[in-house]
């Protein structure tokens, strides 16, 4: 083999290496879901729902980050909360006017590209109205929920969620609760 065509050789398969080594880093950045940006995004939205929404320090802040991160035809599939984006508005209120320092607390947020999933922890004292029909008397509520939502046009649009309610009765002093319901709220919690 001579030298012209050994180095021309050379050239080739540099040529050649050098495209196939483009081609994978291409390939693998297409490997790359481009839904991991969506899913993220929609981690950021249930983490701001409760940033900018239910931990906001008045009304209005409130408001305005629901109105900014829930969707105006929201579905609420909370039996005991008023439908729409100003039922929750108004449903948070509510909670707000019988635990003035209610507070928030995030453990996990779980996304995919269309849903978003949060654990979070509610805490506070009923001294203002009554809460859930009982007289305020400073009950201390330390309890656990979960929401579910999907996401439409970047913002929550399907709602579902589930609250520890027996803990939360038991803590308001609520009587005639089933024993099974006593005896576990009265363990302590893992979060």
């Amino acid at each position: 083999m001579t030298a012209s065509r050994f180095f021309l050789r050379s050239v080739v398969l540099s040529v050649f290496f050098l495209v196939t080594a483009t081609a994978c880093n291409d390939e693998n950045e297409t490997v790359t879901p481009k839904s991991s940006d969506r899913t993220a995004a929609n981690a950021a939205l249930g983490r701001a729902f409760f940033e900018e929404g239910l931990n906001a320090d008045s009304p209005a802040a409130r408001a305005a980050g629901f109105r900014r991160v829930v969707s105006p035809d929201y579905q609420q599939y909370n039996a005991i909360a008023p439908p729409g984006r100003d039922g929750l508005i108004g449903f948070v209120e509510e909670f707000y006017k019988a635990i003035p320092n209610l507070n928030a607390v995030i453990h996990d947020v779980f996304a995919t590209e269309d849903r978003v999933v949060v654990r979070w922890t509610i805490s506070g004292n009923v001294t203002g109205a009554p809460f859930l029909g009982a007289a305020p008397q400073g009950q201390r509520l330390e309890f656990d929920v979960i929401d579910i939502w999907t996401i439409r046009n970047g913002q929550l649009y399907e709602h579902w969620d589930q609250f520890d309610w027996p803990r939360c009765f038991i803590q308001m002093g609520i009587q005639g609760l089933p024993a099974p319901f006593i005896e576990a709220a009265g363990r302590p919690v893992r979060r």
